[in-house]
């Protein structure tokens, strides 16, 4: 993710691909199919959300991630109440409790040997994770120009069930970033995530509107 949008009908797209990803589209009046009076906008604002790296689309124009949600399903996902959607990665996933404002419990693997991994996060706080020592990759792979964090970034930041696996994990050729505990990569995602949490949040409760 290397930008928002930097209009308001982009930020109003850019909260209603949001809220598809979370509920499902058609099942919220704040998703893409309520902006049908934007008419032509609504796609000028896609072209935008696309151009600074807000969301990516596949190559017949189909949203696959609106960050940092997935619009497919991933190793990652993150339960709340009545929703469950994907995250792109285990840095993304870290910050959806925080944007819906709900506890969330996230399933993923151990991205050394498979082994089940769960987290529950609560605002910036972990609330519970198994196995303990969770370590989680936080980097991309060096000179990649304009690709989509999806694909530089995202394939390679996992969770690890402790220190050792984190350590003996095979970085990629070109891979440059840190191996962070859970607590401090929870911190770091609200962090990162900040400016989309407060859109977001803003759009839910029908400020921007």
């Amino acid at each position: 993710m290397r930008g928002l949008p930097t209009t308001r009908e982009g930020e109003q797209v850019f909260a209603a691909v949001l809220f598809d990803l979370l509920h499902g589209p058609a099942t919220t009046p704040h998703g893409l199919q309520a902006l049908n009076g934007l008419g032509d906008r609504v796609e000028r604002a896609l072209s935008e959300l696309v151009q600074v790296g807000a969301i990516v689309r596949d190559e017949n124009g189909m949203i696959v991630a609106a960050y940092p949600l997935s619009a497919i399903p991933t190793n990652h996902r993150i339960l709340l109440d009545s929703l469950h959607p994907w995250a792109n990665c285990a840095f993304d996933s870290l910050a959806v409790p925080r944007m819906v404002g709900q506890k969330g419990m996230i399933h993923s693997s151990c991205g050394y040997y498979g082994a089940p991994i769960s987290v529950a996060v609560e605002e910036e706080t972990v609330r519970e994770s198994h196995p303990h020592e969770l370590i989680v990759s936080y980097g991309r792979l060096a000179n990649c120009g304009d690709r989509p964090s999806r694909e530089v970034s995202c394939p390679f930041i996992n969770f690890f069930c402790s220190p050792d696996h984190s350590r003996a994990w095979e970085r990629p050729n070109g891979w440059v970033g840190q191996l962070l505990p859970l607590h401090d990569a929870v911190a770091l995602a609200v962090n990162h995530f900040r400016p989309i949490i407060e859109l977001y949040q803003r759009y839910a409760h029908g400020a921007g509107t």
